[in-house]
């Protein structure tokens, strides 16, 4: 089934209210001036962009990572055809987790991988009470689209058979991400809801949470101007990213927009959008939220003020921003809780 592109309209509007925002969170705001700093300190001219942006990534984790006490961490290699997908756990070390929180990390589909986003998980996992599983999947441009979200639900379908083997739970199973992570969540949503064959026997998708996430390229939004230099994340770098996802046709073509799938966005499990108020990426991803909400999902959309992209994986630098991701989960547990 392909999907209807009378939505893309829809994302191309502005959904920012003109109302004056909060400035950005002075500890984020010293963070980007540190990787700035750390960017212009790490000649690497050897390197393409791909492997310079990935040790980028790697050594800005390095600077602000600060782990948390009393989560538990395990390893696992998920058998795939031609291929081991590496995941990682995060759980608390006392007390037992019921569900599962498959997580995507974000980094354009290009960079980005689990060390990167240690903090986030361990944060999800102690806010959520959740087994949180973390997947390392196919990055681009190496491995164009649909090979991530291949990865995806060859995880999915890995879980439902180790569910109850320590330790993974005996429970719901959740699917999040972060930026280009929360695109492959949504996409891997969709796919799932129209019953390819070859997805039979992945675990059933029971909850969405998206941060932030990249939804159609070539975006002319508000937000998209306003914010295009000194956030962070810019225009030009997106445009790369999209563009190293690939060429794609037949049914990956709709996975790769799954916001124009309105018969199955109609459909998706109680899912939270979190935006970022100081991010190239707001306007669509609030577009999309309403745009869920008007075809009856059960889509709740939260602004993080203050906020730039990218900053859920700075909790260790930014109180703040740890404080988005606490309100985040709050959130999201009592959608899920007022949807059973």
């Amino acid at each position: 089934m392909e999907c209807a592109a009378g939505a893309g309209k829809f994302m191309m509007a502005s959904m920012a209210a003109p109302i004056a925002l909060p400035p950005v969170d002075p500890a984020l705001a010293r963070t980007l001036q540190r990787f700035a700093q750390l960017d212009a300190a790490t000649p690497a001219p050897q390197l393409s962009y791909a492997q310079r942006r990935r040790l980028l990534s790697e050594l800005q984790a390095r600077l602000v990572r600060t782990p948390l006490q009393g989560i538990a961490q395990h390893s696992f290699f998920v058998p795939a055809a031609g291929r081991e997908i590496c995941v990682r756990s995060y759980q608390k070390s006392s007390g037992k987790t019921q569900h599962t929180l498959v997580w995507l990390h974000g980094g354009g589909w290009m960079v980005g991988d689990l060390n990167t986003h240690d903090d986030l998980c361990e944060r999800l996992a102690l806010c959520t009470g959740h087994c949180v599983l973390s997947v390392h999947y196919r990055r681009t441009p190496e491995n164009p689209f649909p090979a991530p979200l291949d990865d995806v639900l060859a995880v999915l379908q890995w879980l439902r058979d180790m569910q109850g083997l320590q330790p993974l739970p005996q429970g719901k199973v959740l699917l999040g991400g972060d930026s280009a992570g929360a695109h492959l969540a949504l996409a891997a949503a969709i796919r799932q809801l129209q019953g390819l064959p070859g997805d039979a026997g992945a675990a059933q998708i029971d909850g969405l949470l998206l941060l932030y996430p990249p939804l159609l390229p070539g975006q002319d939004t508000e937000s998209m101007r306003s914010f295009a230099s000194g956030y962070g994340l810019t225009p030009a770098a997106m445009q790369l990213y999209w563009q190293a996802l690939g060429r794609v046709q037949g049914k990956a073509a709709a996975w790769i927009h799954p916001s124009r799938c309105e018969t199955e966005i109609a459909q998706l499990p109680p899912t939270l959008v979190v935006t970022a108020s100081h991010d190239i990426l707001r306007d669509e991803g609030e577009a999309f939220a309403l745009q869920a909400q008007a075809l009856g999902a059960p889509v709740q959309l939260q602004r993080a003020p203050g906020m730039v992209h990218g900053f859920a994986r700075l909790v260790a630098a930014s109180p703040a921003a740890r404080q988005q991701v606490e309100s985040a989960c709050t959130a999201w547990a009592e959608l899920l809780r007022t949807a059973a």
